[in-house]
């Protein structure tokens, strides 16, 4: 199992540099293609986002000036030339096949589509400002894309994440599709813990689950660690510390309006400050 074609979203700040760094290793080590994505900031046709209904007819908002609108284009050219040549450089310097892509302005329905047809999508945390008027939670993305995102903090020094790997388990098909989907980073990884966060009436260490590891010849350490599930997240979280993880994989729990999102307890805490790349799936 592999990965055969990654997409990354790009924009002209630093932290995007080392993401093209870090997904083009990535795609190097699974010889996978790397599709470069930039999502044009949507242009302000007006000086407010929609009509204002006080009454009718509609308060109309008023038109921007057409100078502004020109320095619009202006200033998100120049970051999607700065995001091109960032991310062209860090394909060359890894040897990976590339494509570039300049979307369109949307509500991020452009962005769905392409992660519905790649096999894995490297995004930022938080909200991605160059969709939408108020920006997409990478969350949003993650959960519309139908396929595993990795999510990678802006202070993620790492180039090649996937070495020593905490697997955040329940039980639940989303944590058993996280973990199929991870099983290109699982089955290389140097360690791998695979923590069981479960209540005090819960019993011991799941065999046939340590059986599934090995038989992906994946030597894993499965702990059990009593929790309520409001701590959750924190307890995958010092796990992650205590064996000094680079990634955590995790299922999505909730769903998503592209804007509206319902997390489930693990996914909230952690997506909410990641400490290392999380890698997930819903």
């Amino acid at each position: 199992m592999t990965f055969s074609s990654i997409l990354t979203l790009m924009d002209g700040s630093q932290a995007a540099v080392q993401r093209a760094r870090i997904a083009a290793a990535l795609a190097a080590r699974f010889d996978a293609r790397l599709t470069g994505v930039f999502p044009r900031p949507p242009l302000p046709l007006s000086a407010w986002d929609e009509p204002v209904y006080w009454g009718l007819p509609p308060v109309v908002p008023p038109a921007v000036p057409p100078e502004i609108l020109a320095a619009h284009e202006r200033r998100t050219d120049a970051q999607g030339e700065a995001a091109r040549l960032a991310f062209e450089a860090a394909a060359a310097d890894a040897g990976c096949r590339s494509d570039w892509r300049v979307l369109a302005s949307d509500m991020g329905e452009g962005v769905v589509e392409l992660t519905r047809r790649t096999d894995l999508t490297v995004l930022p945390p938080g909200r991605l400002p160059t969709i939408g008027p108020a920006g997409v939670a990478a969350v949003d993305l993650a959960l519309g894309g139908g396929g595993p995102a990795l999510i990678l903090p802006d202070r993620v020094a790492d180039p090649a994440p996937g070495r020593r790997v905490v697997v955040a388990w329940n039980g639940g098909r989303e944590a058993a599709r996280a973990v199929r989907d991870a099983w290109p980073f699982l089955s290389t990884a140097e360690a791998v813990r695979v923590v069981v966060v479960a209540p005090g009436e819960a019993e011991g260490p799941d065999s046939l689950l340590q059986r599934w590891f090995e038989d992906h010849g994946c030597n894993a350490e499965v702990v059990v660690v009593r929790e309520a599930d409001a701590g959750a997240g924190d307890a995958v979280r010092r796990q992650a510390e205590a064996l000094k993880a680079d990634l955590i994989v995790m299922g999505l729990y909730g769903h998503s309006r592209l804007r509206e999102t319902v997390l489930g307890g693990v996914s909230h805490g952690l997506l909410r400050d990641p400490p290392v790349a999380l890698f997930v799936s819903h």
